[in-house]
């Protein structure tokens, strides 16, 4: 289906603007001079003509969006109005062609925005690519949709609220359009088509309706109405016959019928409508349709008739076709949603217009910001010296994985969480075995041999027949036209003697560790693995920490000393949490103070007697809730380093610790020597299964090479065998 005409919406013209009088004037009078401002005002001069010069293209596009950035940050700092900075901005309307001369910014904004949406719609129209359509269409539309919201009183047509908003009406249906056009060139479908479709008809019907009040008024084009109205009719048919295809998918075939008959209902209502020369060509776009549609409802009525049988219901009878909107205004902020704004508009060139007082209020401001921000700093600096302090003293956290080990490793004779974990990946992964890679070999070496007895018997078979035949034999020798694939099969034969000879390092790696691989192998909960971190196998300390006398312990205290070592483990990841978020707290703060500039609000309350007080004390607020988490997190600290202190002696004075201490340290040594047999064993096992794995993939590949070879000399030599009947049957007849 063709692309359907689009409307690009005329811009509006201007007349040059000097710019750099009356800023100069402005600031002379207002800061005293403006000899340090040069260059600022002659570069939003050249600004402005820049923007008068734009293009219909992206680059024209960005430069307009650069000027009216920086007319929103000159609105900032400047009061460009009548009793301001006086500026004259004369404006031609787009469709009357009237003169309009105001010295409102808000004017000269309206009026570059109007531009931009403008140039916007004309990139869309021009493009031929339907992305860039559908993005720059939705992109005019927003753009109107915020003229028409935010600048209430339109000194011209151009920019009277309906005009924009009818515009914005007409600039989404058009976006609404190529996105539907674009679904229907892949071949979209009918289910989603013949609501999308649908949608575009009813925003050309709401285009229609805001256009057709501005053509009353004389404000904007006729032909684009009639356009609006005529695509009305064709989308509406474009969904009715989507929607009959959906429904001949679905086996209602009468139904089907009565929707392509409605389609072709309103493709016609579209065809006797005026159509403008202007867009004549759409005209042939609308017959083809018509043609298209006729030819379907002739085909869909035949199999009814002959096949299907179904009842067809009048047309007026038939559900209304849902609606699903997949186009919609851009809004302003999201037009460079993808680019870096500040990089396009660029710095804002009167960033350094502060007045002198404003200036030395900042400087008073920054001395109270670094006033808090050196209070806290010592307030963390000190938390930060007593935790160390407190922690070294109590020899935490090192000295805990002693009492750890004491308490737990030995108690229940549990497999060590290390080799609990290699266990636990050798029996998900398996053992090795290198039986499928030496079959793969087997099999490669298998297709090397068949190759290489194929090129010999047609090499033979050749020469055989070059000393029957001499001279009158005139194929080639196979020698010179065998060498790559000869080459080939060498270089397999090559790769699989160097790869044998790496298997056979990892099944030498693997040997001597096979007996504890099928150990670990059983998993972390086997018995035999169990049986090696038994108190008995370890180091003969049989005696079960739970059985002992609950006499030796302290009193008021849980039977077993796990439960304060846990305790001992939380206060300790508490200690770190805390340190942790004041850290970040404190950084956080710095940063929002090198971040604050409450310049512009100085600017703001310039005339407000004795402001400095009570806008410091209120701006200075804002870091209140950091200087209270800060605070907070060192109250928490001392509570949690006291009851940290508590406990930990606690475990120190319980006497079963001490005894407990005596009795594992030669457990320990040897269970350091069984974990570090185990490692080993896993450790070979890692290499080996890795390497294995690596080795799978280099037969496989290797595999499909010398398929590839095989499949190579075969062709090879059936062609050679053609070419050798083609010549005995030539010297046959001769």
């Amino acid at each position: 289906m063709p692309s359907s005409p689009k409307i690009a919406v005329p811009l509006k013209t201007t007349t040059e603007v000097d710019w750099e009088a009356p800023l100069r004037t402005y600031i002379r009078q207002t800061y005293g001079s403006a000899d340090n401002f040069s260059k600022e005002c002659q570069m939003f001069s050249r600004l402005r003509q820049d923007m008068m010069g734009a293009g219909n293209d992206p680059t024209g596009r960005d430069l307009i969006y650069k000027y009216y950035g920086q007319l929103e940050l000159l609105d900032l700092r400047i009061p460009v109005e009548e009793g301001g900075c006086k500026v004259g901005f004369t404006w031609t309307d787009a469709f009357t062609e009237t003169e309009t001369t105001q010295h409102s910014i808000a004017f000269e904004k309206a009026s570059v925005l109007f531009n931009l949406a403008a140039v916007n719609s004309h990139i869309a129209a021009d493009s031929s690519d339907l992305k860039v359509a559908y993005k720059t269409f939705q992109a005019a539309a927003g753009i109107f949709t915020f003229v028409a919201d935010s600048f209430l009183h339109a000194p011209s047509s151009d920019l009277n609220r309906d005009t924009v908003r009818a515009l914005a009406s007409l600039m989404i249906a058009q976006a609404q359009e190529v996105f539907v056009e674009r679904l229907l060139s892949e071949g979209g479908k009918p289910s989603m088509l013949t609501k999308l479709a649908k949608s575009v008809s009813l925003m050309y019907k709401t285009a229609v309706e805001g256009l057709s009040s501005a053509v009353a008024k004389g404000w904007i084009e006729r032909e684009w109405v009639s356009l609006a109205n005529i695509k009305q009719y064709y989308w509406d048919a474009v969904a009715h016959a989507q929607q009959a295809e959906l429904q001949t998918s679905k086996g209602k075939h009468g139904l089907a019928i009565a929707y392509m008959k409605s389609a072709i209902s309103k493709n016609d209502a579209g065809l006797s409508s005026y159509l403008p020369s202007t867009f004549s060509s759409f005209r042939e776009t609308l017959t083809s349709y018509q043609t298209t549609l006729a030819a379907n409802l002739s085909t869909m009525e035949k199999d009814n008739d002959f096949v299907y049988h179904s009842n067809i219901p009048p047309t007026n009878t038939i559900p209304e076709i849902g609606a699903l909107e997949a186009a919609k205004p851009t809004p302003m902020s999201d037009l460079y949603k993808d680019q870096d704004i500040s990089q396009l508009i660029g710095r804002d060139i009167f960033e350094k217009l502060i007045p002198v007082s404003v200036a030395e209020q900042s400087s008073l401001y920054s001395e109270e910001q670094a006033k808090l921000l050196r209070a806290e700093g010592e307030k963390v600096d000190v938390a930060e010296e007593e935790l160390v302090s407190a922690l070294e003293y109590l020899g935490l956290p090192a000295a805990l994985k002693t009492v750890k080990t004491l308490t737990h490793s030995f108690e229940d004779g549990r497999v060590d969480e290390n080799v609990a974990q290699w266990a636990q990946k050798i029996q998900i992964n398996g053992l090795v075995s290198f039986a499928d890679i030496d079959q793969k070999k087997r099999d490669i070496y298998q297709i090397v041999e068949r190759c290489e007895k194929e090129l010999e018997a047609e090499e033979r078979d050749g020469e055989n027949m070059r000393a029957r035949l001499g001279h009158f034999w005139t194929q080639s020798p196979s020698a010179s036209l065998t060498i790559t694939l000869k080459s080939d099969l060498h270089s397999i034969k090559e790769s699989l003697w160097t790869a044998s000879t790496s298997d056979k390092k990892l099944q030498a790696q693997y040997g001597p560790v096979e007996a504890d691989l099928k150990i670990l192998a059983q998993g972390s909960h086997s018995a035999e693995l169990a049986s090696f971190f038994r108190p008995s196998s370890i180091g003969g300390v049989t005696q079960n920490f739970m059985d002992m006398d609950i006499s030796e312990r302290l009193p008021n205290r849980p039977v077993g000393t796990n439960v304060d070592v846990e305790a001992v483990e939380s206060l300790l990841k508490k200690l770190t949490k805390l340190k942790k978020e004041r850290g970040l707290v404190f950084t956080e703060l710095k940063e929002k103070i090198q971040e604050d500039d409450i310049s512009s609000l100085l600017i703001l309350n310039k005339k407000v007697p004795y402001v400095e007080e009570k806008l410091f004390r209120s701006e200075l607020e804002k870091f209140a809730p950091y200087q209270k988490r800060i605070a907070a997190t060192i109250y928490q600290q001392a509570m949690t380093l006291k009851d940290l202190t508590a406990a930990w002696k606690a475990i120190l004075d319980d006497p079963s610790i001490r005894q407990r201490r005596a009795q594992m340290d030669d457990a320990g040594m040897r269970k350091r020597a069984t974990i570090d047999r185990f490692k080993r064993a896993y450790e070979s096992w890692n290499d080996v299964f890795y390497g294995k794995q690596k080795g799978v993939q280099f037969y496989a590949e290797l595999f499909d090479f010398a398929k590839s070879t095989e499949r190579n000399v075969l062709d090879f030599v059936e062609n050679r065998r053609d070419e050798s009947r083609r010549i005995l049957a030539s010297l046959e007849r001769r």
